[in-house]
């Protein structure tokens, strides 16, 4: 990781993070696909026993709050958390599109059509690089909730 992209795991503190598909795909754009992203995120949470504090779902990109500390106050690395979400999500995910894609030989996306359609091993779910943010006051988690509140509506979807 470049050095100034450096993520910090502070104690008390809560993580915004935006993480987006590759070449901004619509990836998550069917109820079916976010649902899949919800679904590893229970299991992510289950898992490795830390808390979520709100969460944005839109078709090319995911924004998450998350409290990376169990009940007991143990710090969880935040690269943790976000290694076994981008991990199973990426691989659900895509297992859902090779089942439509089998079906249909079409996602109902040009995009979608031409990322499946090429070789498998050029296939990626994710971007390498996300934005993870340290929000150190009630102020700022007030204003990232608040943005993700109204990203879906600024688009349109809702």
């Amino acid at each position: 990781m470049p050095q100034h992209l450096r993520r910090h795991d502070e104690l008390g503190q809560i993580h915004f993070i935006t993480v987006s598909c590759y070449r901004r795909l619509p990836l998550f754009g069917t109820p079916q696909a976010r649902n899949i992203v919800v679904q590893c995120m229970r299991e992510a949470r289950d898992r490795l026993s830390f808390r979520w504090i709100g969460y944005l779902v839109m078709p090319e990109h995911v924004h998450w709050l998350c409290y990376p500390q169990s009940e007991g106050e143990k710090l969880i690395p935040i690269s943790s958390v976000l290694l076994s979400l981008k991990t199973s999500i990426g691989r659900h995910v895509k297992r859902y599109w090779r089942g439509i894609w089998a079906a249909n030989r079409s996602l109902g996306y040009a995009v979608l059509d031409r990322w499946a359609s090429g070789p498998e091993t050029s296939k990626p779910i994710w971007t390498t690089r996300g934005i993870d943010v340290n929000l150190e006051t009630f102020e700022h988690l007030l204003s990232r909730l608040e943005y993700c509140h109204h990203n879906p509506v600024k688009r349109g979807l809702v």
